[in-house]
């Protein structure tokens, strides 16, 4: 079985509209670097 990959090595491969792309170099997947940030979660919001 497969482990799933962390993507901790990265490399940017292009810019498009203000959008950056990167690949990971360990299982050469091509995502948006935006995907791989922490989002913040406020708790106090309901």
């Amino acid at each position: 079985m497969q482990t799933a990959c962390e993507h901790k090595k990265t490399v940017m491969i292009a810019r498009r509209d203000g959008v950056d792309y990167v690949e990971c170099l360990d299982c050469r997947q091509i995502f948006e670097a935006e995907d791989l940030e922490p989002v913040a979660v406020d708790a106090d919001e309901e």
